[in-house]
């Protein structure tokens, strides 16, 4: 089986845009980029790539970059693609992290489907289904965030991870209201995205500790690894962290080593696809730590995590991005969390998503 084509295009989800807090410019297009590797088997490969500030300047370098490295290849020799597409990272492509995973991800969809298999079962099962976490936006307030809490609560979920503003004292307020309306029984996170000094988490993290959150993630910039060393020897609450780091495995590396985190965070987006997450899993558990796989914001991507995070054993969590709805665009069979909070790994061969072809034709502003 030969790669003959790797069609890629760029559509505009029109239901959603991303929003940072507290920049100039915070807000931009929710952009997703869509690869489609064809073979002379007529096999397809489907991902999603997130389009960060621009999904005509990510496809254009996956085009550029990545796709004539693919062209006239086995579509099953993953690892050596994988590794050949991060030779020619180093040999001047420097790529954004989030352009390598999803090409891996379509290999994987396609060589599950050419082994009429669901991606998990082929990874090796290790279950069905697991638990979900809904995970917020960044909300104008500490009532909105209790509401949202309450919500998704009353929804079915057991768990929700507050996104706060980095400010500490607001940022405690909010996450003391939130344990306060929802009771002991829920499990309850803080990600601050890097909002914080070291003093700052520190002062966090003491206070999250008394409200018996589950983890604090991110509080510091992934490059302060001396700070999280620090909160990781000060904090009885597990730091989670390593997200964002470039160098995806290898970068996660030198945090477990220098016990600079608690939980490693990891997905199919930035660390490399399916390949470097099963990768980073097998690394972590070693260790004796957890690799909790963290939202990739897109439909496909989000499938490929929960076929990874059911062939591992050292996942928890399952995250959503609530509201759901803008998060599934390109899809028309979203994942769903069943009554009792648990998310289901589809069972159709590949990643078992069904493209909602007629979403993306309407919505393509570029093709490459």
């Amino acid at each position: 089986m030969k790669i003959t084509e790797i069609d890629i295009r760029v559509a505009s989800n029109p239901h959603s845009h991303m929003v940072t807090s507290g920049i100039k410019g915070g807000k931009a297009a929710h952009e997703i980029v869509f690869i489609r590797v064809k073979t002379d088997e007529e096999l397809e490969g489907h991902a999603f790539a997130w389009g960060g500030r621009s999904g005509v300047a990510t496809a254009n370098l996956i085009g550029s970059i990545i796709r004539p490295l693919l062209l006239g290849e086995d579509p099953l020799d993953r690892e050596l693609l994988w590794q050949r597409i991060r030779q020619m990272d180093r040999w001047w492509g420097f790529l954004p992290i989030y352009a390598h995973g999803p090409i891996d991800v379509a290999l994987w969809d396609l060589g599950a489907k050419a082994a009429n298999l669901p991606l998990y079962r082929l990874l090796g099962a290790y279950r069905h289904s697991l638990p979900a976490y809904a995970s917020s936006l960044i909300l104008p307030s500490t009532d909105a965030f209790v509401k949202q809490a309450l919500e998704f609560k009353t929804l079915g979920f057991g768990a929700y991870k507050l996104h706060p503003w980095g400010s500490p004292t607001r940022d405690v307020e909010a996450c003391a209201a939130v344990r306060e309306a929802v009771g002991s029984d829920m499990v309850l996170m803080s990600d601050p995205v890097a909002g914080y000094n070291q003093q700052q988490a520190l002062r966090v993290g003491r206070e999250l500790e008394k409200l018996n959150y589950y983890w604090l993630e991110e509080p510091l910039s992934d490059y302060d690894v001396h700070g999280y060393q620090e909160l990781c020897r000060a904090l009885d609450i597990p730091i989670a962290g390593v997200e964002s780091t470039p160098g995806g495995l290898f970068g996660t590396t030198q945090y477990i080593v220098q016990r600079a985190v608690d939980i490693v965070r990891s997905d199919v987006s930035w660390k490399g696809g399916v390949t470097g997450l099963m990768k980073t899993a097998a690394l972590c558990e070693a260790f004796g730590l957890n690799c909790e796989v963290h939202t990739t914001t897109n439909a496909l991507l989000d499938a490929a995590n929960l076929h990874v995070s059911c062939a591992i054993r050292n996942c928890e969590y399952f995250e959503i991005l609530v509201p759901q709805e803008p998060f599934s665009f390109g899809v028309t069979n979203p994942i769903e969390i069943d009554a009792y909070g648990h998310v289901h790994v589809p069972k159709e061969p590949g990643l078992g998503m069904h493209i909602d072809w007629g979403a993306l034709d309407n919505n393509t502003i570029a093709t490459v």
